[in-house]
């Protein structure tokens, strides 16, 4: 996720994510992304402002949205796998319940495999 991204997690200006970074030494460390444009992830963020009582009230399109964007393959994989799992809750209710039932990678390794 970008400084952007983070501002909005956080209910702030993109300048306070910048002054976060210069004064907190345990602000999390860039994960990617470029020295002008660093990209952070979304778990060690929400965690840090967690922490340190930043973090604003996230709507649900925003969390959906920095879940989407911060997936590791990028976003349109992330975007193939959740409509993967709608296909499969819709059309195969009691198979979704097995296939759910374990850590998220396995469920992704697992989604286009049953849908076939």
């Amino acid at each position: 996720m970008t400084a952007a991204g983070i501002a909005r997690l956080a209910g702030v200006g993109r300048a306070a994510v910048s002054n976060w970074r210069r004064r907190h030494p345990d602000f999390p460390r860039p994960v990617g992304g470029t020295g002008t444009s660093p990209a952070f992830a979304l778990a060690e963020v929400e965690e840090w402002l967690r922490r340190h009582g930043k973090l604003a009230e996230v709507p649900l399109r925003e969390r959906v949205w920095q879940h989407l964007a911060g997936h590791p393959a990028g976003p349109v994989t992330a975007l193939l796998h959740a409509g993967w799992a709608l296909l499969l809750i819709h059309d195969r209710p009691t198979l979704w319940l097995d296939v759910s039932d374990g850590p998220d990678e396995r469920l992704a390794a697992l989604l286009p495999e049953k849908l076939k």
